[in-house]
This record gives C-alpha cells, structure tokens and sequence, in this order.
C-alpha cells in the first residue's frame, strides 16, 4: 500500500517535469491529412510520424526545411503570396520535432535525399527540383534561413515541376522560433512554481516577480472572474450556453455552465492577421467543455463583437456590441446566437482593450477605462415595429378622412350665384 502510494505521488512530479522540445508548425498540401485534435496541444512525433507512413504509401514526399519558425510566420498572409492559394492546406501548429519523425520513417523505407538548392537562383532551383517521380521517396530541401517569400517562390516552383506526379509537400522548419521555445519553456517552469506556492513561500524575490503576472492572470473576487492579459482585462460572473434539444420551435434548452479550467493559462490572445491590433483580436478562453474563442474587429475608432466559437459551432449576436477604443465595454449580459437556435451568454461582463503600447494587464495598478453601456434602449425588432405601426396609423388616418369627405359640398360658390339655401 506503502508502494502505491509513494508512486502515485512520483507520477504526477514526472510528468510535470517532462521537458518541452521543440515544436515548429507544419503546413501539408497534396493531399488530404489528419485534423489536429487541439489547436492547443501539439502533434507528437509519433503521431506525425504515423500521418508521413501513410502518406508514404502512394505519394512521393517533399519537405522542405526552414531554419526556424513560429505559427505568426505561417499566419503572415503577405509573405505566402503562392502558399495561401493553395486548397486544400492542412495546417498544424504545432509537430513535435517533425524532422525527427520523417527521419524515424526513411530510415524504414530508404535513405532520406537532401538538396540544399539556392533558392535566390531561379535556374539554379529549378534545375535542382527536376526529380523522377518515384512514390516512396522522400526529398528534403534545406533552405537554412528564414526568408519566407524566398521560401514560398521556391515552393511555387517546386508545386509546378511535380504537377503531374502524386507528391505530398511539406512545410515546415528545423526548429521553432527559439524565442517562443523559451516563452513555453518559462510558463511550464512558472506553472509548476504556482502550484507548489503553498508548500511555503518562495526563498528570493526574482521568484515572486516570475510568478505575479501568473497569478492575476485568473482571479475570484465577489464571485467574478477576473482574466488579465498585457492587452486584456476581461471580467464575467459566469458562461451559460443554452443547447436546444431538437431543432425545432417548442424544442426546451438544455443549459449548461461553462467552467474555465483550473490550472495554466486561462486567457490567451491572438492577432488576427498576425502583425498588429488594428486587425482584429481574438480571445481564446479555455473551458471544460471546448475551447471558446471571442473575434472583436476594429472599424472607425470602436471595437466590435462580430462572433464566437464554442464546441465547433459559431455564435453570431443579433445586436450590435461594441464599445470605442476610449472605453471598456460593461454589460450585465450578452447573448449570441447559432444557426439552430441554440444561444451561449457571458453576465456580468467587462471588456477592456488595452492597445496602447505605455498599457499592461498585468499591472495591479492599471485603471481601467471609462465603460461603454450596452444596455439598449432601442432594439431593431422595436424600431421595425414603431415604423410599421407609423405607416398604418397613416393610411388608417387617410382612409378616415375620404369617408369623412363623402357627400360634403367641395365646390366654393361664386358670388353671382343664387344661394344655395
């Protein structure tokens, strides 16, 4: 009993101090691919692995090898000129060590051929992609820089040369991006410091500083909860999402609480097209039940709420939320809508965006901005209805007013007539 005890205290520590490799993302085309399970786990190498066996099968493989890379590089619309018109692209964040799992494959199979072509040299690179089509093979390409418009002309050419032969191409880098590798190495580390902080408190003060903006970042106070990020300050009583049964009018709602999960980053933020906040921002709340995501878009000087993303379904709201970039946005509720019905509702709910570079979330000493009330006074099915009412009191009043006329005299008479009585 002793044993079993001891060890299910050993497990969890290992676990937890499993170390964090490498992990790139990875773009395939050419044919059609396993979906990631989560945006927010990677794909081990064991999993890649598989995915390249079968692929193996029936396709010649391509992959080609950036120095480094981040999932921002691949979001960057304009340096994939060629890349972003190709469908269908089956994206992964993040693959542990992919070159790890092509090499575990070729070493099965056959060798691994690597080409190291100058990718600035046009003649130079097409002259090196001319390749027998061979199903089976797998080419690898290092490219050993991070330029990603050279990377993606050279893509081009090498889509084009195999037109005619099933290739299955891979995008993808030797490493990630060594400074988000050690934004996750920290956060592992400072998670792990968050959840022994009651054994005692921590011996120096650089500890304590590592671990503030961790614990703020998710917070209870009067039964709100409090979600800080350096350009969020997000606070909401709780979530309802409201699931019709059957889709149908006199369906009922099965209504359920969403409930972050306890534990890591409750709060994550995103840029929409990867290079400022002037493209639109999402917010990604993780739950129990699925990943949430809120899409707010900057337009004339206000931020809008435009949808949400919960359980695969997509929420659309049936007002208009928003709030200008002076403000912060304080509801007692939102709701927004799905395509079945279904509804899913944050109460009690503060928004702030902080898009000042002099601004941090972080800060314990941050004011937050003046709210901007959603309350509505008028409601679009109010306006429709006041109008409509407008128009037929109009007519209404029309109509009374010919039957009124009927059999009056609306002729002036003259004053060389007799008169008429």
């Amino acid at each position: 009993m002793y044993f079993i005890a001891s060890l299910l205290l050993i497990v969890p520590i290992a676990l937890a101090s499993a170390p964090v490799t490498s992990s790139p993302p990875v773009l395939v085309w050419g044919v059609e691919t396993p979906k990631a399970t989560s945006i927010f786990q990677p794909v081990t190498t064991s999993q890649f692995q598989k995915i390249i066996r079968n692929l193996q099968k029936n396709n010649m493989i391509i992959i080609y090898l950036a120095s480094e890379l981040a999932a921002k590089d691949i979001n960057c619309d304009l340096c994939f000129p060629y890349l972003t018109k190709i469908q269908p692209m089956n994206y992964y964040s993040q693959v542990e060590e992919p070159l790890n799992a092509v090499e575990r494959v070729a070493e099965k199979t056959g060798e691994l051929i690597w080409h190291i072509p100058k990718i600035t040299e046009m003649g130079s690179l097409e002259a090196e992609m001319e390749l027998p089509c061979q199903k089976g093979e797998i080419h690898a390409f290092s490219f050993n820089d991070r330029n990603l418009l050279a990377h993606d002309a050279a893509m081009a050419v090498a889509t084009y040369q195999f037109s005619d032969c099933p290739v299955v191409h891979v995008y993808t880098a030797y490493t990630e991006e060594d400074k988000a590798l050690q934004r996750r190495k920290s956060q592992k580390t400072q998670h792990m410091s968050i959840k022994n902080k009651g054994d005692g408190q921590p011996s120096n003060s650089d500890t304590v500083a590592e671990l503030q903006p961790h614990q703020i970042s998710h917070s209870q106070a009067d039964n709100m909860t409090v979600l800080r990020n350096e350009m969020i300050v997000l606070t909401f009583r709780n979530i309802i999402v409201a699931i019709k049964e059957q889709p149908s009018v006199l369906s009922p709602f099965n209504r359920t609480e969403v409930v972050l999960v306890q534990g890591g980053e409750a709060l994550q933020v995103g840029l929409l097209n990867s290079h400022d906040i002037y493209g639109g921002i999402v917010l990604v709340l993780h739950t129990e039940l699925s990943p949430l995501i809120v899409e707010l878009m900057p337009s004339q000087g206000n931020w809008y709420l435009t949808r949400m993303i919960f359980m695969n379904n997509t929420y659309y709201p049936r007002e208009l939320y928003f709030f200008g970039f002076e403000f912060s946005l304080c509801c007692t509720d939102i709701t927004v809508y799905n395509s079945d019905g279904s509804r899913f509702s944050f109460f009690d709910f503060h928004l702030d965006i902080l898009w000042q570079d002099k601004d941090n979330g972080l800060d314990l000493e941050y004011e937050v901005k003046p709210c901007w009330n959603c309350s509505i006074l008028m409601t679009p099915t109010m306006a429709q209805t006041i109008f409509v009412v407008l128009i037929i009191a109009a007519i209404l009043w029309m109509g009374l007013a010919i039957l009124l006329s009927i059999g009056q005299n609306q002729l002036l008479q003259n004053a060389n007539d007799p008169d008429l009585r």
